[in-house]
């Protein structure tokens, strides 16, 4: 079966696709998980174990609250991503990007956060994304404003610390005319 969902529309030579996430991933999306450079930034208990997250993906099998889904460049994974707690009714829905730990800082995150964008405004026919982020994530809050989205709102002191200190939580938004004008801009440039 095909699981391949959308080509990405990359401003470079790579052609990368998005496609679900299915359980032939799960140890490669463990071992990711488990770096410091994903779980440093992004908000689950590490160490993350295999059996739990093979658990955890038969749970989400065919919700319509959640879709997790794999970026490749030819057949090699470079990124996991999603649309979770879809609102239908507010027709919203958060998103998550993580990039292979070797290959960060390359474009990567840019050019798969753009299909992971498409993929929801098209497939799912939502008004919005968001996306929280950690007030120190310097490199999500940086891609969120190069992609169009807008700080809407601080949540303070929300995320402890080991340390026992608390940071803020950034709300960023786009919204889907919003993304059209802007990929339009980006087109012309």
């Amino acid at each position: 079966m095909d699981t391949r969902l959308d080509v990405a529309r990359c401003k470079s030579d790579v052609k990368m696709e998005i496609r679900r996430l299915n359980e032939h991933d799960l140890k490669t999306r463990v071992d990711w998980m488990n770096n410091p450079s994903i779980y440093g930034s992004m908000h689950f208990d590490v160490p993350v174990s295999y059996d739990k997250t093979v658990e955890w993906f038969h749970s989400h099998e065919g919700s319509s609250r959640r879709v997790d889904l794999v970026v490749e460049d030819g057949h090699e994974i470079v990124a996991f991503c999603g649309i979770t707690n879809v609102d239908a009714h507010i027709s919203k829905a958060e998103t998550y990007l993580f990039v292979d730990p070797g290959r960060q800082h390359s474009g990567i995150g840019t050019q798969a956060k753009r299909l992971l964008i498409d993929y929801a405004f098209r497939k799912f026919g939502l008004n919005k994304l968001y996306v929280v982020t950690n007030e120190d994530n310097s490199g999500s809050i940086a891609l969120q404003r190069k992609l169009g989205y807008q700080l809407e709102g601080r949540f303070r002191e929300e995320y402890p610390q080991v340390d026992g200190t608390r940071k803020d939580r950034l709300y960023f938004g786009v919204l889907k005319t919003d993304w059209e004008h802007h990929e339009t801009d980006e087109e012309r440039v």
